[in-house]
């Protein structure tokens, strides 16, 4: 047996195991991103100030929507009107579930949330009930999500413009 033919195939195999690591890494940093909190809306669980490290990949373009649970708390880009800011908020409701507000308190299919993360009450004049803005709002302030939607709120109610 030649020892230089078994040099060559360690060092072929050095390779390809630094290539896939190189690949592996580079999909891991692309897929991740520091983002800054920027106001209260998510106060306690996130402040102002706060950073958080999210992994975009689970949710991009494509990935079935069976990842998202209730209570998971993502970034999403916000309306155009905000100009590219991202909003980081909390999943409590997805799709096809009916969400209302009744005296503050948030309800999910009938029954209510038990949430101890939230600050303060849900109001429907936070939830800029508008008719131009969102049509799907009927008088009693319920909502039916729709497919391939989730909903959305901060857990600081009284200041998150959700």
């Amino acid at each position: 047996m030649n020892p230089d033919s078994n040099s060559i195939s360690l060092n072929s195999r050095l390779i390809i195991i630094f290539v896939i690591a190189a690949i592996i890494t580079t999909g891991f940093i692309i897929s991740f991103d520091i983002v800054e909190i920027k106001g209260d809306s998510m106060m306690p669980t996130l402040a102002s100030g706060d950073s958080v490290l999210v992994w975009s990949l689970p949710y991009t373009t494509g990935i079935p929507a069976e990842n998202l649970d209730y209570g998971d708390i993502i970034v999403v880009a916000g309306p155009d009107s905000m100009d590219n800011v991202l909003m980081i908020k909390r999943i409590v409701g997805l799709e096809g579930d009916v969400m209302e507000i009744i005296e503050g308190q948030v309800y999910r299919n009938g029954e209510l949330l038990h949430e101890d993360y939230v600050s303060g009450m849900t109001l429907p004049l936070n939830l800029q009930k508008d008719e131009e803005k969102m049509p799907e709002w009927d008088a009693e302030y319920s909502y039916r999500v729709p497919e391939n939607h989730v909903y959305l709120l901060g857990d600081n109610r009284l200041v998150s413009t959700d």
